[in-house]
């Protein structure tokens, strides 16, 4: 049982929500872009960019199983705080070592690791603590807002990043983080967390670490909804990370047609997501959870299919990528429709007592098959067409998609 949060109360809690999702993660892009080219132009490392892909799936792969646990026992709001707080000292510490110790790639390493550590607490501490801030009314509005706010920041955050890195330079743009995570913190002391009056939701307690994870594992194991949306998303992110790797090789290296013409595509994909948010934030909650989910899943696999097309055909620059642009625009708007419902089901099927683990869980797997699929797409991408690798892999997702329609349609789950 929770206590009644009234409307009103909800809507102070979205704004204060978004507000400290537009500051965190505007912020957090600018310090990993800025991170990248330091790092670039003192150790001219190829892997300067790519510290934070390869980190964050491994931080979060080593701490599912505690944080999940810790975020389920213990009050939402001081984990965030101290989380938050330890992650400001993080970037204070740094600032100060790295003008004195000439080691900025082993810095950048345990800086990244401490902040990819805070950011597991506190985001698994905000999906489990959705039902302490709105009541269910506003759950699906917190999520597309938030989602919608985190897409429009990645539009601007580059082009910010690179501003920022030639006025002020690498350790200016440190110290505004710094004020940034402090006005997050700030925003998180003020937000309202109504406490659970009781955990009835696990029935049976549990001790040990791995005996208290192993409630939220049965959980996802025994829900055939829950564990399809699992499933299917770790495939999805697993065959996305092609657009991720595929793209740049293709545009830049393959065609030859620059960065700023691939900055257009990425930024179609961001712009997409941001789209479909809006509109997901006036719609009704989708029904059939899973069978949407899958359905435009399937439009996702055709559309990476006509990519395939489009390399293939002899095209010139410009309808290529206009063509490109229209499709990143397209998918970004779909993956919108398939990531917020979701994140919505979750939130409002999965017992409260069991969010910090689920959700940790779920996280976690979502994390891990990025930069697993970044590594097998990287080689493919390196000997193959981009061409055929594109169309065999939507190919692959609709078939993948069809196999489940027809599985689900079998047990008649929705």
């Amino acid at each position: 049982m929770i206590t009644q949060i009234s409307n009103r109360q909800s809507v102070i809690q979205i704004v204060k929500a978004a507000s400290s999702d537009i500051i965190g993660t505007l912020g957090g892009d600018t310090f990993s872009f800025a991170v990248g080219l330091m790092l670039l132009h003192r150790t001219h490392s190829a892997i300067s960019f790519g510290l934070g892909a390869i980190i964050y799936p491994v931080v979060g792969l080593l701490l599912v199983m505690p944080v999940g646990n810790l975020v389920d026992r213990r009050p939402h709001k001081s984990l965030i705080l101290g989380s938050k707080l330890v992650a400001i000292l993080a970037f204070v510490l740094y600032s100060w070592l790295t003008t004195r110790i000439n080691a900025p790639m082993v810095l950048a390493i345990l800086l990244i690791v401490m902040i990819a550590s805070c950011d597991k607490v506190t985001n698994t501490t905000f999906t489990a603590a959705v039902h302490e801030l709105v009541n269910d009314n506003h759950v699906k509005t917190l999520a597309t807002i938030e989602q919608a706010a985190t897409a429009g920041i990645q539009l601007v955050a580059p082009v910010l990043a690179a501003m920022l890195y030639g006025w002020i330079g690498f350790l200016g743009i440190v110290r505004v983080v710094i004020v940034a995570d402090m006005l997050t913190w700030l925003i998180a002391l003020s937000m309202r967390f109504h406490p659970l009056v009781s955990t009835a939701d696990e029935p049976v307690p549990v001790k040990g670490q791995w005996a208290q994870f192993q409630v939220g594992l049965r959980y996802i194991h025994d829900h055939f909804t829950l564990l399809s949306v699992v499933t299917m998303g770790i495939f999805l992110n697993f065959l996305l990370a092609s657009i991720d790797v595929g793209l740049p090789y293709a545009i830049v290296q393959t065609l030859h047609l620059g960065n700023t013409r691939l900055s257009w595509i990425l930024s179609a994909f961001s712009g997409g997501v941001l789209l479909g948010n809006l509109v997901l934030s006036v719609l009704p909650r989708f029904k059939n959870v899973l069978l949407a989910v899958l359905r435009l899943s399937m439009v996702i696999g055709g559309l990476i299919a006509v990519i395939g097309g489009i390399f293939i055909a002899p095209l010139t620059a410009t309808l290529l990528m206009t063509s490109l642009i229209g499709i990143a625009l397209v998918i970004g708007v779909t993956l919108a429709f398939v990531n917020t419902p979701m994140s919505v089901y979750m939130q409002m099927t999965v017992p409260t007592a069991l969010l910090g683990r689920v959700g940790s869980t779920f996280s976690t797997l979502m994390q891990l098959a990025l930069p697993l699929g970044t590594v097998a797409y990287g080689v493919l991408f390196q000997h193959l067409p981009a061409g055929p690798v594109y169309l065999v892999t939507g190919i692959v997702i609709v078939g993948y998609i069809a196999l489940n329609l027809r599985r689900v349609k079998r047990h008649g789950r929705a």
